[in-house]
């Protein structure tokens, strides 16, 4: 139920970027959107994920010792300290808010720039609630609920699509910010009589003397490091990207988010597959096998996304132009978002692997290893960014991204190498090999296809569209399946195996 939930948030995800790229395309107003929102919800990923992050252990070992009644009034104290917080940083942000917006989008000015003043203003309370959303997710996490914690990114979503048909046609782009707003505030609320359901009770006080308040400061501190490096490569490539054309931080957005369409729904899963399995590997220092793990994590990842990159790279255009290009999202918008997810799936591979051995440095209970590479990576995606910004535009910060991915990947991997010696390095590449084979024959299979049907379909009905796209991706997996079969890969039948596990279990149920 749980993963239903988080797939049909992801998914629902994508159709909120839809509708926002129909009503408004790669324009001025989705740009000042981008960029308004930005901030207040880097603060919120940084601090609150970090909070967040800190709680449950603590919350959990508390509740374990102590009780349920102590260890709702230390997570009481850590909410009403945050909210304090959170609510002075929101009053600073919206006083601020030009100062902030020329730090974010230093290439803005005029109109746009004070378009996002006024969007940001609308949006920076955004933080209160979704501060408060993580740690009462954090909670329920806790308590062993996950279904509602899960069930928050659909509410996010519905109501920003419900706001973009009722409120856009009154308010324009405001409108869409006051639904972003509304949208924060539904995650809580949804929240909330899952907490009373199960016995939290809420403490109007704050105790700083707490152990267990101390404990989620002194654990939070980390946290924030490791979780603000992932933001940076977006923020850094927005605020270069405010210097360009109008539409290319839209066009970033929207290359991305189908970028990690198969990311999010592939990789997370095979991580919360993986990791358990390595931590308790990890906890009888069975090394070897940690290694095998890490190996067969690596090669279903490149399972997965390897052809999901060639696939993107070959029917990109199709398919930004079936899923995006309807009312304001014109053929424009069309190019400059291909251009720019050409050059991000470069990096897709990367970025799942190094998800896969970042969980087992975190298995090892080495969590300063992946901190230090990845800030080396951001100055690394930086350096690429500058110096691809002139030749390629918003595409050279795509390019950039997936370099800083890719060397992160390849420095993990050397540094993992000496912790666990015995790898199954032949495994592991011999794997890689026939996936990048069966790949690019797939790729070439599905080109083919793409030509022959730009020939014999007007793809000006989106009937057409349809046809053309669904044929082409059935024809891509069919051709990608009989080729790793054909090529025995130990990740098919693993695959195969739990299909028929899954099945067996459905039938005696």
């Amino acid at each position: 139920m749980i993963l239903a939930i988080s797939i049909i948030g992801r998914l629902l995800g994508f159709v909120r970027e839809q509708v926002i790229a129909a009503r408004f395309g790669t324009s001025m107003f989705t740009d000042s959107y981008i960029m308004a929102f930005t901030l207040p919800n880097l603060i919120y990923v940084i601090i609150g994920g970090a909070l967040a992050t800190a709680l449950i252990p603590v919350f959990t070992e508390i509740m374990a010792k102590s009780g349920k009644e102590t260890a709702s009034r230390m997570s009481s104290t850590i909410i009403n300290s945050s909210l304090l917080g959170m609510l002075l940083l929101c009053a600073l942000g919206i006083w601020a808010a030009p100062v902030l917006v020329a730090i974010i989008a230093p290439g803005f000015s005029g109109e746009i720039s004070q378009l996002t003043i006024k969007l940001s203003r609308i949006m920076f309370p955004c933080i209160l609630f979704m501060a408060l959303s993580l740690l009462l997710g954090g909670i329920l996490n806790s308590l062993k609920n996950f279904a509602v914690p899960a069930f928050t990114s659909v509410a996010f979503s519905a109501v920003i699509i419900a706001a973009v048909y009722l409120l856009v046609p009154v308010w324009g782009v405001y409108g869409l910010a006051v639904g972003t707003l509304v949208a924060t505030l539904a995650q809580v609320l949804i929240q909330l009589p899952a907490l009373k359901k199960m016995g939290v009770t809420y403490y109007p006080e704050i105790d700083f003397t707490h152990p267990g308040v101390l404990r989620v400061w002194e654990l939070m501190a980390p946290a924030m490091v490791g979780i603000s490096i992932n933001q940076l490569y977006i923020t850094i490539d927005r605020i270069l990207a405010s210097s360009l054309v109008i539409g290319s931080i839209s066009a970033l957005n929207f290359a991305s988010r189908l970028m990690f369409l198969p990311y999010n729904l592939f990789v997370a899963a095979i991580n919360t597959a993986v990791f358990p399995t390595l931590s308790e590997q990890a906890a009888q220092q069975d090394y070897s096998a940690m290694a095998k793990t890490t190996v067969f994590g690596l090669n279903l990842i490149a399972f997965f996304t390897i052809p999901a990159a060639v696939g993107l790279f070959v029917l990109g255009e199709p398919l930004v132009r079936l899923l995006f290009e309807h009312g304001a999202f014109d053929s424009r918008s069309t190019q400059m978002t291909v251009f720019a997810l050409n050059f991000y799936v470069i990096g897709l591979y990367s970025q799942g692997a190094y998800n896969i051995m970042n969980r087992t440095f975190f298995a090892l209970q080495d969590t300063k290893t992946p901190v230090k590479i990845g800030l080396l990576t951001v100055f690394i995606n930086l350096i690429c960014s500058l110096l691809l910004i002139g030749p390629l535009a918003h595409g050279g910060l795509a390019l950039g991204t997936s370099i800083a991915a890719t060397c992160n990947m390849v420095v993990v991997y050397t540094l993992l190498r000496r912790r666990l010696t015995s790898l199954p390095e032949k495994q592991l590449f011999f794997t890689l090999g026939k996936i990048i084979l069966a790949s690019v024959l797939m790729g070439v299979v599905v080109h083919l296809a793409d030509l022959y049907l730009i020939q014999i379909w007007d793809r000006t009905y989106i009937k057409n569209q349809i046809l053309h796209v669904s044929s082409c991706v059935g024809l891509g997996i069919f051709a990608y399946l009989l080729l790793v079969i054909q090529m025995r890969i130990e990740e098919v039948d693993y695959i195969k195996n739990r299909i028929m596990q899954y099945w067996k279990s459905k039938r005696a149920g």
